[in-house]
C-alpha cells in the first residue's frame, strides 16, 4: 500500500450571496522571491507536529517562508520609500501590509490594540507599527524619556495597563500556532532537483540595487546613508513583494511576506491552516481575503488538521471569503473603513514632517490621533525652563529618517520627471522645504546644501538661455499629487446620511489640543466626511518673474553655501566612526574564517578573480575627476547623458560610491562647484534683467560675480565652457550705455555697491577661493569720467574677444567697432572745444601785451591736450574702421569712413603747436583726404536705394567739404601772378563740383540747405567771374570776354531766384549790390552815352527790385535789422540809388533827352535827399528798412506817373 496526496474539495460552507463587486488590483513593484512556490499536497494523518527537513532554511529555494511568520517588519514604510521614491507623492498610503490588515479590521475587532505612528511626506502617509513595549517601556531605553513618561502619565493610567498596551498575542498557545504554521508550509514545500544554497544577505542588496539605478539627468548629488534612512538602521527586513494596492480609489504602496503556491492546476493559491475543533472567526476571514487581494491571488487553499493530524484540504474563491458560515462580514463596510480612515488622516495629520501617533487601546471605543512633534517641544521648552533635563534628550528619533526621504522623493521627482511643470516645481520646493526645516545643517551639510542646490536649480533650471529665459508655464496638465480632492469633498458631502451633529467623539487636532478623537462605531457608517473645517491647502505651483526666480536661486545657493563650513567636522567625525566600525568588522571576519574555514562545495565552480589589464589606471583617473568635470558644465543641461544610459548609470554609482566612502572632501568641492556654476547662471540671467530694466550699475555688480564664478570653476577643471565672452560682451554693453545716460552716473555708482544678503555670502565664498589668485578680469566698477567709462567698454569687449568662438566675435566686434566710433566722435568734439579755448587763451594774451606772449611757451613745455585728443580720436576712428572691415560690415563702414572724413575737416583747421598759421596746402590736403573718405563710404553703400539715410549723410557732409575748401581757396588764396590762373581754375573747379553735389530733387530736412547753399554758391561764381572781369587788362567795353560776362550775369541771376524764393535778405541783398557794382563797372568801361545810360537804368532797376527785401524784412520783423553789417549794405545801398539817380541825370542832361527823363531822376534824386531827416548815416539801423521801402515806393510811383 502506498499512501497518496489528498485531493482538495470545494468549500460547502459559503452561504448564498449575491456577487458584491470590490475594485482591487495589485500591482508588483519588486519581488526577490521566485513566484511561485511548487506547492505539494500533504498525504492523510500527516503529523505536522514533526517538523521536516528543510524546516527554516534560509535557501533560495525556500521562497521567503523563513521570514514570513518570524521577522519583525520595523518601521518598513521609511525602507519601502527610499526604495521606490516614484510612488511617494503617487500613492495615498505606505506600509506594511499587516498594518493595513490592522486598521481595516478596527470595527470587528475592539478588543485589539492599534499603535501605530504617522508620517506625511507630500501626500502620501507613511503608517508604521509602533510597539510601546519594545521601543518605549523598557528601562534601558532611556531615549525616548519624553514619550515614555507622557505615555505612562496621560495614556496607561487606567485599567490593565500591561494588557491595554500590548500589540502581540505572546502566549505560549499562540507561539505554538505560529510553530506549527511554519512547519506546514515548509512540508507543503515541493522540492526539485539540487539546491543551490544562497545566502539569504544577498536579499536586501537586491532591494536596495533601484535606488542607484535611478535615472539620473542632473548633476551627481549625495545619497542619505542606510542608518539615516530609517528610524531603525539595524532591521533589515526585506518583504517577499513590494506591492502597489489599489483598494477602490485609495492606492497603497505595500510589503507584504505572504506565501504564495502554484501548480499544474492552480498556478496560484494561498495556504492556510486551520484547526478542524474551531470555526472560523470574521477577524480570520478578513485576514485571508485582505491578503489575497492585496497579491491578486484568486483562491485560498484551507487544510484542516486535528492537533497537527492532517485532515483534508478545501479551496474557496477570494470572493467568496466574506461569505462563509460564522465568519461573514460586509466588503462594503471594510472599503468604508479604508476610506474613512485615510480621510481622517489626511484631515488631522497635516503637517509635513510631524509625527503623529495613531493609539487605540484594548477595549477603547475610540481611536486618537496625537501630534508627537508638538509634544516634543513642549517638553523641549518645559526641560529648558526647569533645566531638569539636558535639552539633547527631547530628540524626535523620527525627523532625520523623514527628512531624509523628503530629500529622496523630492530628487528623484527632479531627475525622472521629462518636463517640471510649475505644480511639479512647487511640489518639488514644498518636500525640500520641509527637509531644509527637519534636518540640522550642523549635521547633515551634505543634504541640505544639496536640497539648497536643487531648489536654486528648480528656480534656474541649467541650460536656459540667459538673454531670453523660458520657463515652463503652467497648464492642464495634472500634477503629481493632484488626487481630485476637490471631487472627493464633493462626495463626502453627498454621501451623509446621519445628522451628526450630536456626535462629541470627533475633534479636530485644534480643538483637541493637538489630538483627534473617532469613535470606532463610525469607522463603519457610510464614508463621513472627515475634513476639517479649514481647508488644507496644496503646494503652491512655482511661478515667479525671472527676477524673483533670481533671487530666491541666489537665496538657495548662499545657504548651501554656508553649509559647506560643517563639512569638516561632521565629516572627520563619521569617517572615525567608519573606520572604527571597519576595524571591528574585519576581526569578525578573520574569527568567522578561522571557525569556518572555507572549504569546496560539490557541483559547485570556484570563481577565480580576474582584472582586465591596462585599464584598470585609466579608469582610476577618470573616476577621481568626474566630480568636477562632469558635475560642472556651465549652461550643460545634463552631466550624465542619456544617449549612454547603461554606461553612465555605472559611472554614477561608481562615482557615489567613492564619494560616500573615501573621498570624503571631495563632495565639500563637488557641491561648492555645482552652487557656483548655479550661480554664475543666475547673475548672467539677473544681468540681463537688469539691462533690460536699464539698472546697469546692478549689471555690471551681477556681471562681475558671474565672471569670478566662472574663475573659480577654471581653478577646479579644466574642460569648462567659458562663458567669459557673453558676460564680458554684455559689460562692455553697459559701460556704453552709461556715457549715453551719464545724466544718472551717481545711481548707476550706487546700485553697484548695493548688495543683500546672499549677495554678500557669495562674494565673501569667492573672495576666500580666488584669495592669491592672479586678477583675470579688471574691477567693473563704475567711474565718474565718461571717458575712462568708454575706455572700459572698450577693455571689455577685448577681453570678450580673446575667449569667444568664432560664431560670436563678429557681434563683438560690431560693438566695439561702434564704442570706438563714439569715442572718437567725443574726442573730437573734445579737441574742437580745447582748441577754440586755446585760440581765445591766445588772442586775450595778444591784446594784454607781449610780455605775457613770450612767457607763455615755456611754462607749456607739453604738447597741448587737444592735440592728445586728436591723436585719440584718430586712433579710435582708424580702430573701429578694422573692426567693421573684418567684420564686413558695410554700412556701419560707411559711417566710420564718415566721421573720419569729418575728423580730417577739422584736423585741416588745427594749428600744432611748431606752427604759426596752417598753410593752405595743408588744409588742401587734409581735404582731400576726407574726400577720399567720403568716395569709400559712398563706395561701401554702392546706391542710395542701399541706405538712402545714410547716403544723404554722407552726400551732405561730401558737399559741405567740397564747399568749405572752396571758399577757403577763394577767400585766402596767396598765389602769387604765376600760379593764379591754375588757382582760379581749381577754385571754380571746386565750386562747380560743389554746385552738383548740392542735391536739391530729393525732399527731406537737407532740401532747404542744399537750395540755400546752391543760391551761396550760385552767388561765388558769379563774384570769381565778376573779379576775372575786373582784373582783365582792357579798359574798353567791346574787349570784355562776352562768355564770361554773360557767366556772371547767369549766376547772379541763378543766385536772386534761389534767394528770393527762400527769402534770405541778407545774402539777397550782397548779391543785389554786387549786380549794381557790376553794372556800374560796365557803365565805367562803356565809351558810347547810351550804353552808359543803359547800363545805369539796369543798375537803377535792381535797386527798384529791391523793395521787397526790405518788404521781407518789415514783415518778419527779423533781428538783421539791428545787424551792423546788414546796416552797413543798407547804407551802400542808399548811397548807389542816389549814385545810380545822379548819374543818369547828369548823362541825360549832356546827352540826348527826348522823354525829358532827366527831369525825373533829378526829382527822384531830390527825393531821395530830401525824404528824410538828415543822411543815411545818421539814421537809426531799425528804421533804415521802413525808410528804404518807403522810398522806393515812391520812386516806383513816380516812374509809373511818367510813364503813364
Amino acid at each position: 500500500y502506498k499512501p497518496f496526496p489528498l485531493q482538495i474539495e470545494p468549500c460547502r460552507s459559503v452561504g448564498p450571496h449575491e456577487l458584491d463587486v470590490v475594485k482591487s488590483q495589485a500591482v508588483i513593484k519588486l519581488s526577490p522571491v521566485p513566484l511561485p512556490a511548487h506547492f505539494k499536497r500533504l498525504e492523510c494523518n500527516t503529523n505536522l507536529n514533526l517538523p521536516p527537513l528543510n524546516w527554516l532554511t534560509t535557501s533560495h529555494s525556500s521562497h521567503g517562508l523563513h521570514q514570513a511568520l518570524y521577522q519583525s517588519a520595523g518601521f518598513a514604510s521609511f525602507r519601502l520609500g527610499q526604495m521606490f521614491p516614484d510612488c511617494v507623492g503617487e500613492v495615498d498610503v505606505v506600509s506594511d501590509a499587516e498594518n493595513i490588515k490592522q486598521l481595516l479590521k478596527l470595527p470587528y475587532s475592539a478588543q485589539s490594540a492599534i499603535s501605530m505612528v504617522v508620517h506625511k511626506v507630500g501626500n502620501t502617509l507613511l503608517l508604521d507599527e509602533f510597539d510601546i513595549q519594545k521601543y518605549l517601556l523598557r528601562k534601558e531605553d532611556d531615549d525616548w524619556k519624553w514619550l515614555r513618561t507622557f505615555i505612562l502619565e496621560h495614556i496607561l493610567t487606567y485599567g490593565d495597563t500591561q494588557h491595554n498596551y500590548c500589540l502581540k498575542e505572546r502566549s505560549r498557545e499562540a507561539l505554538q500556532t505560529k510553530n506549527l504554521l511554519s512547519k506546514f508550509l515548509y512540508h507543503s514545500l515541493k522540492q526539485t532537483g539540487e539546491e543551490l544554497d544562497y545566502d539569504v544577505a544577498t536579499t536586501p542588496t537586491q532591494l536596495t540595487s533601484r535606488r542607484h539605478g535611478l535615472p539620473i539627468t542632473g548633476p551627481v548629488l549625495p545619497e542619505p546613508k542606510i542608518e539615516e534612512n530609517v528610524p531603525d538602521p539595524k532591521s533589515s527586513h526585506a518583504f517577499n513583494r513590494n506591492v502597489v494596492w489599489t483598494f477602490e480609489d485609495i492606492r497603497m504602496l505595500i510589503g507584504t511576506d505572504m506565501p504564495i503556491f502554484g501548480g499544474p492546476n492552480r498556478p496560484c493559491i494561498s495556504l492556510r491552516l486551520r484547526d478542524a475543533a474551531q470555526p472560523i472567526n470574521v477577524l480570520t476571514g478578513i485576514d485571508y481575503w485582505l491578503d489575497n487581494l492585496m497579491c491578486n491571488v484568486p483562491e485560498v487553499v484551507m487544510c484542516y488538521h486535528l492537533d497537527g493530524i492532517v485532515q483534508k484540504y478545501e479551496i474557496i474563491k477570494t470572493e467568496d471569503l466574506p461569505y462563509l458560515e460564522n465568519s461573514q462580514f460586509s466588503p462594503q463596510v471594510v472599503r468604508n473603513v479604508a476610506q474613512n480612515i485615510l480621510a481622517f488622516l489626511k484631515a488631522n495629520a497635516t503637517k509635513a514632517g510631524h509625527t503623529y501617533w495613531l493609539f487605540k487601546g484594548r477595549n477603547d471605543d475610540v481611536v486618537k490621533l496625537y501630534d508627537l512633534t508638538t509634544l516634543c517641544q513642549s517638553q523641549s521648552q518645559a526641560a529648558e525652563k526647569s533645566e531638569s533635563d539636558p535639552p539633547q534628550q527631547q530628540v524626535n528619533p523620527f525627523t532625520v529618517p523623514v527628512g531624509m526621504l523628503l530629500y529622496s522623493v523630492a530628487r528623484n521627482m527632479k531627475n525622472t520627471l521629462p518636463r517640471i511643470s510649475p505644480k511639479a516645481a512647487g511640489n518639488i520646493r514644498a518636500l525640500l522645504d520641509n527637509c531644509i526645516k527637519l534636518l540640522p545643517k550642523e549635521q547633515y551639510p551634505q543634504i541640505v546644501s544639496s536640497s539648497h542646490y536643487i531648489l536654486s536649480d528648480l528656480h534656474v533650471p541649467a541650460g536656459i538661455d540667459p538673454t531670453e529665459p523660458k520657463f515652463e508655464e503652467d497648464s492642464d496638465d495634472q500634477s503629481l499629487y493632484d488626487d481630485d480632492e476637490e471631487d472627493d469633498e464633493d462626495d463626502y458631502e453627498d454621501d451623509l446620511n446621519c445628522d451628526y451633529a450630536s456626535e462629541n467623539s470627533y475633534q479636530s487636532s485644534e480643538q483637541g489640543g493637538g489630538r483627534a478623537n473617532v469613535a470606532v462605531r463610525h469607522i463603519c457608517d457610510a464614508l463621513r466626511d472627515f475634513k476639517s473645517h479649514a481647508k488644507k491647502a496644496k503646494p503652491a505651483p512655482l511661478l515667479a518673474t525671472t527676477a524673483e526666480r533670481c533671487s530666491i536661486s541666489l537665496e538657495h545657493i548662499s545657504s548651501g553655501l554656508s553649509c559647506l563650513q560643517y563639512f569638516n567636522g561632521s565629516q572627520e567625525e563619521k569617517l572615525k566612526e567608519s573606520e572604527t566600525h571597519a576595524k571591528q568588522e574585519e576581526k569578525q571576519r578573520i574569527l568567522h574564517e578561522e571557525q569556518n574555514p572555507n572549504m569546496a562545495k560539490p557541483f559547485s565552480a570556484i570563481p577565480l578573480p580576474y582584472e582586465q589589464l591596462k585599464v584598470s589606471q585609466q579608469q582610476a583617473v577618470p573616476a577621481l575627476k568626474k566630480p568636477s568635470s562632469k558635475a560642472k558644465r556651465s549652461k550643460s543641461k545634463e552631466l550624465a547623458t542619456t544617449a549612454k544610459t547603461k554606461s553612465s548609470s555605472a559611472s554614477n554609482r561608481q562615482l557615489s560610491a567613492k564619494f560616500n566612502t573615501q573621498h570624503f572632501g571631495s563632495w565639500n568641492v563637488h557641491l561648492k562647484l555645482l552652487l557656483l556654476e548655479k550661480a554664475c547662471l543666475t547673475f548672467a540671467t539677473l544681468a540681463e534683467q537688469h539691462y533690460e530694466s536699464r539698472s546697469y550699475g546692478s549689471t555690471l555688480r551681477s556681471i562681475e560675480l558671474a565672471c569670478q564664478c566662472q574663475q573659480v570653476l577654471n581653478k577646479y577643471m579644466a574642460n569648462v565652457v567659458s562663458q567669459y565672452s557673453c558676460l564680458l560682451g554684455r559689460a562692455g554693453d553697459c559701460f556704453f550705455q552709461m556715457s549715453k545716460h551719464w545724466e544718472d552716473i551717481e545711481e548707476y555708482e550706487q546700485q553697484y555697491e548695493d548688495q543683500d544678503k546672499s549677495m554678500g555670502v557669495i562674494t565673501k565664498e569667492l573672495a576666500h577661493e580666488l584669495e592669491g589668485e592672479e586678477e583675470e578680469l579688471p574691477t567693473l566698477a563704475p567711474v565718474k569720467n565718461v571717458e575712462q567709462v568708454m575706455l572700459h567698454s572698450c577693455k571689455c569687449y577685448e577681453l570678450a574677444l580673446e575667449h569667444a568662438q568664432k560664431a560670436e566675435s563678429n557681434e563683438l566686434l560690431r560693438r566695439l567697432g561702434n564704442v570706438r566710433n563714439e569715442l572718437g566722435l567725443k574726442y573730437m568734439y573734445w579737441a574742437q572745444e580745447e582748441y577754440s579755448e586755446v585760440m581765445k587763451k591766445k588772442e586775450s594774451v595778444k591784446v594784454a601785451g607781449d610780455t605775457e606772449l613770450e612767457n607763455t611757451p615755456s611754462s607749456d613745455s607739453a604738447d597741448p591736450l587737444y592735440v592728445k585728443l586728436t591723436v585719440n580720436s584718430y586712433d579710435c576712428l582708424r580702430r573701429g574702421i578694422e573692426a567693421f572691415t573684418t567684420v564686413q560690415d558695410n554700412v556701419n563702414l560707411a559711417f566710420l569712413y564718415c566721421n573720419m572724413g569729418r575728423f580730417m575737416r577739422l584736423r585741416a583747421h588745427l594749428t600744432m603747436p611748431n606752427e604759426s598759421a596752417i598753410a593752405l596746402d595743408t588744409q588742401k590736403a587734409f581735404y582731400n583726404e576726407a574726400f577720399n573718405y567720403y568716395v569709400k563710404a559712398k563706395d561701401c553703400l554702392d546706391t542710395r536705394k542701399a541706405n538712402p539715410e545714410l547716403w544723404d549723410l554722407v552726400h551732405w557732409e561730401l558737399s559741405t567739404a567740397t564747399f568749405t575748401l572752396a571758399k577757403q581757396l577763394q577767400d585766402y588764396s596767396t598765389a602769387d601772378k604765376t600760379s593764379l590762373a591754375e588757382a582760379s581754375k581749381e577754385v571754380l573747379e571746386l565750386l562747380q563740383k560743389s554746385l552738383k553735389l548740392c542735391d536739391v530733387e530729393h525732399p527731406g530736412a537737407r532740401q532747404v540747405l542744399y537750395s540755400f547753399r546752391s543760391g551761396l554758391i550760385h552767388k561765388r561764381i558769379a563774384s570769381f567771374h565778376y573779379s576775372q572781369l575786373r582784373s582783365h587788362c582792357s579798359c574798353d567795353f567791346a574787349q570784355l570776354p562776352k562768355a564770361t560776362l554773360q557767366l556772371c550775369k547767369y549766376h547772379y541771376e541763378k543766385a536772386t531766384q534761389i534767394l528770393e524764393a527762400l527769402k534770405e535778405t541778407g545774402e539777397l541783398l550782397v548779391v543785389q549790390l554786387e549786380r549794381i557794382s557790376l553794372h556800374e563797372f560796365l557803365a565805367e568801361l562803356s565809351t558810347h552815352p547810351a550804353q552808359k545810360i543803359k547800363q545805369m537804368q539796369a543798375a537803377f532797376d535792381i535797386c527798384l527790385q529791391c523793395q521787397l527785401i526790405f518788404a521781407h524784412v518789415i514783415d518778419t520783423n527779423s533781428g538783421q535789422a539791428g545787424d551792423d553789417e546788414f546796416a552797413g549794405h543798407l547804407t551802400l545801398f542808399e548811397s548807389r540809388l542816389q549814385n545810380a539817380l545822379k548819374t543818369l541825370t547828369k548823362l541825360l542832361l549832356t546827352g540826348k533827352d527826348p522823354k525829358q527823363l532827366s527831369k525825373l531822376y533829378k526829382r527822384m534824386y531830390m527825393e531821395t535827399l530830401t525824404g528824410k531827416h538828415g543822411t543815411g548815416a545818421q539814421q537809426l539801423p531799425a528804421t533804415g528798412p521802413k525808410h528804404l521801402h518807403t522810398l522806393l515806393a515812391r520812386l516806383r510811383a513816380m516812374c509809373d506817373a511818367q510813364l503813364a
